[in-house]
């Protein structure tokens, strides 16, 4: 199965421009955002958990708080409606007010009671220091079974006795209902409250600006003698280990990614960027030291900036070697260019000696031909390694200059001058495989000239190509290679056979225009090897 290629995903083509210490730092967080993510909800479900079990134990505190209240009001409401009813009966209130007062004993501290025998008499006994509102309250026989009476800091509670015209009320101030609450826990910032459908009567004080922050209600599930006990609290807020808790998972995934990032920048970007410095400004031949072992490059890379070191070492051998095997290489070249030339020069000697003991022209015509064609292949190697100790070519413009200079003092049966040959040719340079063609090509088409119009004039020109700058075309323009029968006559004579064969070696059609009296040739120029 073909894999499928990066580029058809473009979601991660902005990835790509990223380094990658950045990109493994995106991978871990994402990676290990799932983990913090289930930590968070675990962490949380344990608060909540935790919240939940301490409203619990508030709803059993504010329980237990009214259910120790009631009983105690209860069980004194009971003892206050058996003594009216027995007055109501007829028996001496004094005496059982008396009574009265030793049953409850020290419990008669903790309120205050009225007993009445009937609707309209007046109290028939009273328990305690009687405050106002109760003396009001008792004075109506319509007063409800628990009355809340802020103004007077209390409640007041009213039974019936066994007899229906016997009745008891009694006051109870807040702090006597909240010693007999006793709530066990001591919530911080929390205020129990007495509550009727009209009036709510604080059983604990607290600052009037933290009451303000009260924000919570826990309300007790049973009554208290028909009131309700409530405990406000202030909710309490995230705390600072809970906060952590909830931001620790992220924290430990932004510190493990940035552990990440750094170990990868320090122990392998780091490293690897200066191993890639050190590889692009290498030049051969430098001298290369190796990077520094240290705790947090990668030893991997290290040993890879080793190997490169060594490979350097060596490459910077072999090339001094090499360098010495060219420079020996090219001194045995100039050394055989110049015996080959020397040994040309000897031959078109003994030429020139057959020349000048010759019987007829016609042969020292053919012994000129043959020493000019030999002076053309020595100034080919004359011309190659000229002036330096590398191989650039052979300098054109030197080369058709010598073998023009040649031909213009040349002599003959005919003549003792040659013609008047001009140059114009920039510093151009040609390979020795077109040199020793050109050389010859210039060498026939010269010597047609010389034999047929000895005194027309030459222009010899080289221009590079307009669609092809490694090309030149190569002009040679003289009247004699206008219409000449003469010369139609030599090159019908196997002349032409010749230089057709000579630019057949320069890969070009040999051009002869007798309009323009000229014969061109493209040839190519000679591009040197980059070191």
């Amino acid at each position: 199965m073909a894999s499928t290629p990066r580029a058809s995903f473009p979601i991660f083509a902005p990835l790509a421009r990223l380094s990658i210490g950045t990109r493994l730092f995106l991978i871990m967080a994402v990676a290990l955002l799932p983990l913090a993510l289930g930590a968070v909800v675990a962490n949380r479900s344990l608060a909540d958990t935790a919240t939940e079990e301490r409203n619990r134990l508030l709803q059993k505190n504010v329980d237990d708080a009214a259910l120790r209240l009631g009983a105690a009001i209860q069980n004194d409401l009971a003892i206050l409606s058996a003594a009216a009813s027995q007055i109501a009966l007829g028996e001496d209130p004094a005496k059982i007010c008396l009574n009265l007062r030793e049953q409850l004993g020290p419990q008669q501290t903790r309120f205050a009671a009225l007993l009445y025998s009937s609707t309209t008499s007046p109290p028939a006994c009273q328990v305690g220091a009687i405050p106002q509102a109760l003396r009001q309250a008792g004075g109506d026989a319509s007063t409800p079974g628990a009355l809340v009476v802020p103004q007077a800091n209390g409640a007041i509670f009213a039974t019936r006795g066994r007899v229906s015209v016997a009745r008891a009320l009694a006051f109870y101030p807040a702090e006597s209902m909240l010693q007999l609450a006793d709530p066990v826990d001591d919530v911080p910032l929390s205020q129990f409250d007495l509550r009727s459908p009209q009036q709510v009567l604080p059983l604990t004080r607290i600052p009037t600006n933290w009451e303000r922050r009260l924000n919570a209600v826990m309300t007790a599930q049973g009554d208290v003698a028909g009131l309700n006990l409530d405990l406000r609290f202030v909710r309490p807020k995230q705390t600072p280990p809970e906060f952590l808790a909830q931001i620790i998972p992220f924290i430990t995934v932004l510190a493990a990614a940035g552990i990440g990032w750094l170990v990868v920048n320090f122990m392998l970007i780091a490293p690897l960027t200066q191993l890639q410095r050190k590889i692009r400004q290498y030049e051969t031949g430098e001298r290369l030291v190796p990077m520094a072992r240290t705790a947090f490059n990668a030893s991997e890379i290290q040993d890879l900036d080793q190997g490169f070191v060594t490979l350097a070492h060596k490459v910077s051998v072999d090339r001094e070697a090499l360098d010495e095997g060219l420079k020996q290489q090219i001194m045995l070249t100039r050394e055989v260019h110049h015996r080959v030339k020397n040994n040309l020069q000897i031959i078109a000697s003994l030429i020139n000696l057959h020349a000048r003991t010759a019987d007829s022209d016609q042969a020292k015509l053919a012994y000129g031909k043959i020493q000019r064609r030999v002076d053309a292949l020595a100034v080919v190697h004359r011309n190659h390694f000229a002036g330096t100790e590398r191989n650039e070519g052979i300098n054109l413009r030197a080369l058709v200059g010598e073998l023009a200079g040649s031909f213009e003092h040349a002599g003959n049966a005919a003549a003792a001058d040659g013609p008047d040959i001009v140059v114009d040719i920039d510093n151009m340079h040609v390979s020795q495989d077109v040199g020793v063609p050109i050389a010859f090509l210039l060498t026939e088409i010269l010597e047609l000239i010389h034999l047929t119009r000895p005194e027309a004039p030459v222009r010899i020109s080289a221009k590079p190509l307009p669609d092809d700058p490694t090309r030149i075309k190569l002009r040679i323009a003289s009247p004699a290679l206008g219409p000449n029968p003469l010369l139609e006559e030599m090159l019908a004579d196997g002349i032409d056979r010749v230089m057709t064969g000579l630019a057949r070696q320069l890969r070009a059609p040999l051009e002869r225009d007798t309009a323009f009296e000229s014969i061109a040739i493209a040839v190519p120029v000679f591009v040197p090897a980059k070191a």
